[in-house]
């Protein structure tokens, strides 16, 4: 064994021997990961993945190195392949010693047509960019907005101000762009950002046609129920299926569609989404999940109570919201919901260049807001400053049947 493997053999297992206490348990962990191990463990590994697969697993290694733990997803396709091989590598150590190094082994070169077809869509991208840049300039000095002598501006109405949205390109070509990109997809649960990306458009004044949204939330969350009834959650994540279907099922008033959606949840699933959102928000949509399949299962009132016990103040008022709905408390309902929006309109305002409107309207509060509205609670009546933050267009006469 080479000095660099024992070292790196010697890291891993200190690591599990402070988490486990089992004499069976530590002879587990304490394998040498030798040259001879390491090609056991990439054979399987080929064998069990697809090359994309595996060049994403073996490519996160050095963004691993910098974070404390492992993704969800390099959790589950490690534990897999453990399973598969006899030995446990889903410690950070191991996965690093086993994938260093080896990207480029299972790396894929494009064809010539696909580089030129990529690099084709780089420069439409600049060009674009570009192109956006020059059409809209907001200026802000001294709280004074000045828009360029000549330069169009997207008409925008009270909504869009109370929250001071910054338009820095055309709000209904953006739509106009949303809905051709959902066209291109077809019948996919990735539209269900779309729908809800359209919805919060509207809110903000953009023409959004209803019959068009209405198929579009349909056929995004049939492929979501879909893909969760066929189990193919575990790596690409549960989170923004769930809670956007929630959201988009909710405006609608898909009823039973929202039933089913919700029917795959359970208090046990772990945090389904790469990136950095808080797992008690995760927990919080399986808690709101919950509430439309019947009575809320233990395991879900004891998640609900320790968010609602969490030092974190925004993650305190969503509980807080979600205990007003289980709870069927009407006006707790309306005093947690300001209270979050509130809290929300604190945060800094995001970036001005960013054409992503979940950005600038509380997307967990809204999607708590509609849930509510679903589940029997009434319309709250709020002050301007904070109705603008809600998406304020769910109407009382349902928009599908």
């Amino acid at each position: 064994m080479t000095v660099e493997t024992y070292s790196n053999w010697k890291s891993g297992f200190r690591h599990h021997a402070d988490a486990f206490h089992s004499p069976t348990q530590i002879a587990w962990c304490y394998i040498a990961m030798d040259d001879i191990t390491r090609a056991k463990i990439l054979s399987a590994a080929e064998k069990l993945f697809d090359r994309d697969a595996l060049y994403k697993l073996a490519s996160s290694v050095s963004e691993t190195q910098k974070r404390k733990s492992l993704r969800f997803w390099q959790d589950e396709m490690l534990s897999e392949l453990s399973k598969r091989v006899g030995v446990d590598i889903t410690s950070k150590p191991h996965f690093i010693a086993v994938f260093k190094g080896t990207a480029e082994k299972y790396y894929t070169p494009l064809s010539p047509d696909e580089q030129a077809e990529l690099d084709v869509a780089k420069q439409q991208l600049r060009d674009q960019v570009n192109k956006i840049g020059k059409k809209v300039r907001k200026i802000t000095r001294g709280g004074q907005e000045t828009i360029p002598p000549g330069v169009p501006q997207e008409p925008l109405n009270d909504v869009a101000r109370e929250i001071g949205f910054h338009v820095t390109f055309s709000l209904q070509e953006l739509v106009e762009s949303l809905l051709r990109h959902a066209e291109e997809d077809g019948r996919s649960k990735r539209n269900l950002h779309i729908c809800c990306e359209l919805i919060r458009a509207r809110h903000l004044g953009a023409n959004v046609p209803v019959p068009t949204l209405i198929e579009l939330a349909n056929d995004s969350v049939d492929a979501a129920i879909d893909d969760f009834d066929a189990g193919r959650t575990s790596l690409e994540g549960w989170y923004r299926p769930l809670s956007e279907g929630i959201f988009a099922c909710a405006f609608l008033g898909m009823n039973r569609k929202m039933a089913r959606l919700c029917q795959w949840a359970t208090p046990r699933k772990k945090p389904g989404y790469e990136g950095p959102l808080d797992n008690e928000i995760q927990e919080l949509t399986l808690v709101t999940a919950g509430l439309f399949q019947g009575s809320l299962k233990p395991g879900f009132v004891r998640k609900l109570s320790r968010c609602s016990e969490s030092r974190k103040a925004r993650i305190r008022l969503l509980a807080n919201m979600v205990q007003a709905i289980y709870h069927c408390d009407q006006d707790a309902f309306q005093i947690s919901t300001q209270k979050a929006v509130q809290n929300y309109r604190k945060r800094k305002t995001p970036d001005p260049n960013l054409a992503i409107l979940s950005k600038y309207l509380p997307v967990h509060i809204n999607t708590a807001y509609y849930a509510g509205l679903c589940h029997g609670m009434t319309r709250c009546g709020f002050s301007d400053s904070v109705a603008a933050y809600l998406c304020y267009i769910f109407d009382d006469s349902k928009l599908y049947n």
